[in-house]
């Protein structure tokens, strides 16, 4: 009986390995049909594309082992600054971050260069994951939200790694997904040795795909507890940026994390208003930097002067101007500039995107139909009536001329927003209760 174990323990090593020798060719193939169109959408440049197939420079690390955190893009990366800043007073480890985008790894070496190392996340093939696997030594992997990965996981737990998911979400859209490969799966979440889920819908759909109830908790949403203000960073902005803004006391439009084709209607939108008022100056923030230059048409094909904030200083007072906020990580501070907002991304069908940041500053804030995203979160805001769902364009224009006419509906938002955080302080805690549960 014991010999037919053995036997049938080596025949699932066996086949385990050969599946993940298919899945890694399988993926290298898809990666070398792809990379051409990624690299020429500027999405890598040389540098990344070393890293991500696991060739650093020399990493400097400091002779004990490591705290690796996944995070995606400029989202992520904003939403661990607290939790980072806790694991650094709390561990003597190195702290590296992983990004998968471009724009994350700018924005991670900004706020944690000075004490962690800052990486771009390798393609999962073996051979890359164990390159830095071995350089880094983590004692744990910490990914932020939806990070599933069939051969980082494999990998981690092959070397004893434990694997935590916090902040862990699945979208509707990806829920679909996962559900067709069930199985597989099912299986990679077995190998997580803790997952925190935002609330308990995602707790239901991590455990139907296979998860560990046992090793599944609901910890809340880091959204709420993760936003972080660098006060010094925050007055640097207001002295240089703010007079500019609030020229004969104007109000201050801004359209946050924009996609197209929203700058062409908020910017429609912005012509009307200015027909019967000229007291609103707007900022559009694109969720991707890399399209300031084609906004910049837009706003020239919209008969209007475009501004970016790099080069503010040479611009006209006399023309009709609209700013371009072209710098990455700083839209959270000019949300606390605005007196409405709109979050992009939602109108379009994006998705939506974190509508917490500007009514963290208590900012009557406005955002479309498609939240998907951030189901809960907006639910939350629409039930204490801190912020204005829209479903069209002409919704958008009705309720855009009643929050700039009437400041009495701007100033009940504003109140309204008071109460959303309300509660919502132990989430980090509870989130890093489920990480040093690993740390021996």
């Amino acid at each position: 009986m014991g010999s037919a174990t053995a036997t049938d323990r080596r025949t699932y090593k066996d086949m385990s390995k050969i599946m993940f020798f298919i899945y890694d060719l399988i993926f290298t193939i898809g990666l070398v049909i792809y990379l051409p169109f990624y690299a020429g959408r500027k999405k890598i440049t040389f540098s990344a594309f070393k890293e991500k197939f696991g060739i650093f420079g020399k990493l400097n690390l400091a002779a004990k082992s490591s705290v690796w955190i996944q995070v995606v893009s400029v989202g992520e990366v904003n939403l661990i600054e607290n939790l980072v800043e806790r694991l650094h007073e709390l561990l003597d480890c190195n702290i590296i971050i992983t990004t998968t985008t471009l724009s994350g790894n700018k924005l991670a070496q900004k706020k944690y260069g000075a004490f962690a190392k800052i990486l771009y996340f390798p393609f999962d093939i073996s051979f890359a994951l164990n390159r830095l696997i071995r350089f880094i030594q983590p004692k744990i992997f910490i990914a932020i939200e939806t990070e599933i990965w069939p051969n980082l996981f494999h990998c981690l737990k092959k070397q004893n790694i434990p694997i935590v998911i916090i902040n862990a979400r699945i979208s509707e859209k990806a829920f679909k997904r996962y559900k067709m490969l069930r199985p597989i799966i099912g299986n990679i979440l077995k190998k997580c040795d803790h997952i925190g889920a935002q609330n308990s819908s995602h707790e239901e759909k991590f455990i139907y795909l296979g998860a560990d109830k046992n090793k599944i908790a609901v910890t809340g949403n880091m959204k709420f507890g993760g936003i972080h203000i660098d006060e010094v960073r925050l007055e640097i902005l207001r002295k240089k940026y703010l007079h500019f803004f609030k020229q004969n006391n104007s109000l201050l439009f801004i359209a946050g994390s924009t996609h197209p084709p929203e700058e062409t209607v908020i910017l429609s939108l912005y012509n009307k208003i200015k027909e019967k008022t000229k007291d609103l100056t707007l900022l559009i923030a694109p969720r991707h930097i890399e399209r300031v230059p084609a906004i910049e048409k837009i706003i020239i094909t919209a008969g209007l002067n475009p501004v970016k904030l790099s080069n503010v200083s040479g611009y006209d007072p006399e023309k009709e101007n609209v700013f371009i906020l072209n710098t990455i990580g700083d839209l959270l501070y000019f949300y606390s500039f605005a007196d409405i907002c709109f979050v992009g991304g939602s109108l379009a069908d994006y998705g939506g995107h974190n509508i917490l940041e500007p009514i963290f500053f208590s900012k009557p804030t406005v955002f479309g139909p498609h939240m998907e995203n951030f189901k809960d979160i907006e639910e939350i805001i629409l039930s204490k009536k801190s912020g204005i769902k829209i479903m069209d364009e002409k919704a958008f224009e009705e309720v855009m001329f009643s929050l700039i006419t009437d400041k009495n509906k701007r100033e009940e938002l504003r109140l309204n927003c008071l109460d959303v955080f309300a509660g919502e302080k132990k989430i980090l805690e509870e989130n890093l209760k489920l990480i040093l549960k690993c740390i021996k």
